[in-house]
């Protein structure tokens, strides 16, 4: 694998199943180093974490530390019911949950039958009693849209022209509609952020935002260079060719 530190964190170019260990490894070096009793795990939506999810069944991935004691959640959520096959949380509990008959009280899905900024904020109460609000995820995956979005921050979010200083937001997005997210605060208080990026289809966004001008309104994903010390980019060789070089 290509390793190379960046603005923006620590770029990973390799082969998919290399990188899905990869991800595997940094969980569980963050979990073990801090010794974190109960971790809580975050993961994005989307077809990646779906072929991530695939790897982690057919290897028996996830160490036993997250299974027996990890607690589960997404970093950002549509306004859908669980068992929608749009809902990330529904996607990462019949891929994988279900799987490691991981405990219910351990499976944090977004209250999405609340009005969203009402989701959010029993999202953040939650958060804060359970954990408190000097901590965000133990950690987070994220993904990036092709206009470099990542989580629910799309360009041009008030949540990024005018942060807020909770862990969850809700958002109204033109075209997409109400969304529920970690927020850039939120990020800021999480223990590592994996940003994970496959195919030749994000070969663009990631160029626009590693050799871009630093425009985080129109690169929302550019905003990772603020909590560089803790972002891994695990990207395949067909989407980081142009970095690899």
């Amino acid at each position: 694998m290509n390793t190379q530190n960046t603005p923006y964190g620590t770029l990973i170019i390799g082969g998919r199943e290399d990188l899905f260990r990869k991800a595997i490894e940094l969980a569980e070096e963050n979990r073990s180093a801090n010794k974190i009793p109960r971790p809580s795990w975050a993961m994005a939506g989307g077809s990646t974490p779906k072929a991530f999810f695939a790897y982690c069944k057919d290897n028996d991935a996830i160490p036993k530390p997250f299974i027996e004691h990890g607690t589960w959640y997404t970093s950002d959520e549509r306004m859908v019911p669980v068992d929608n096959d749009e809902s990330n949380f529904g996607n990462l509990d019949r891929l994988l949950l279900r799987h490691y008959d991981i405990k219910e009280e351990d499976k944090y899905p977004w209250p999405t039958g609340s009005a969203p900024a009402e989701a959010a904020k029993v999202f953040n109460e939650l958060w804060n009693k359970q954990r408190g609000p000097a901590e965000c995820f133990d950690i987070c995956f994220l993904g990036i849209g092709d206009d470099c979005h990542t989580a629910s921050l799309f360009p041009h979010s008030p949540l990024i022209s005018n942060p807020v200083n909770t862990h969850f937001a809700a958002v109204d997005v033109p075209g997409k509609g109400p969304r529920l997210t970690v927020t850039p605060h939120g990020l800021s208080r999480c223990g590592i952020i994996v940003v994970m990026v496959m195919g030749e289809g994000k070969k663009l966004p990631l160029i626009s935002i590693f050799e871009g001008i630093s425009q985080p309104d129109l690169r929302p994903a550019q905003i990772l260079s603020h909590y560089k010390d803790k972002v891994y980019w695990l990207v395949d060789t067909a989407a980081g060719s142009r970095l690899a070089s």
